[in-house]
């Protein structure tokens, strides 16, 4: 049996879309501390047997897991439940720049920390702004 769209299905997919988001925000936090964190301590994890947080596949699935999180839990935040374009503006914002910055900007150099962190916040930032503009509508709706 297929679950349909209606009004009884719509809280599990609320809820499941809920702890995506916050999911996503958390990924996206982890994300900039790995990046504030890596230039100081590049030389010492591999000596403690943390090799593992300084290799570039690490960054890479940092980066899509938090683009994974915007795209499944964002759009359909904005078309259900609150219409607004600020968590998908600040996505892709975000997003636009952790990939210009791992693309095309010199990595270990102090720009590529700081767009790779900014970037980071804005998505957490997105996901944030979207969970609060989720709860804002439910609250509203009694």
């Amino acid at each position: 049996m297929v679950e349909s769209d209606t009004p009884s299905s719509r809280p599990n997919q609320a809820i499941w879309l809920d702890q995506l988001n916050r999911f996503g925000a958390a990924a996206s936090f982890l994300c900039a501390i790995h990046c504030l964190a890596m230039p100081l301590l590049i030389g010492v994890l591999p000596l403690i047997g943390l090799g593992l947080l300084t290799t570039p596949w690490l960054e890479w699935s940092l980066i899509g897991l938090a683009g994974l999180m915007g795209i499944v839990t964002l759009p359909p935040s904005y078309c259900r439940d609150h219409r607004q374009l600020q968590p998908l503006g600040l996505f892709t914002l975000g997003f636009g720049l952790i990939l210009v910055t791992k693309l095309f900007i010199t990595e270990g150099s102090a720009l590529e920390t700081l767009g790779m962190v900014i970037g980071a916040l804005f998505v957490a930032g997105a996901n944030l702004v979207n969970h609060r503009l989720v709860h804002a509508r439910t609250v509203c709706r009694h």
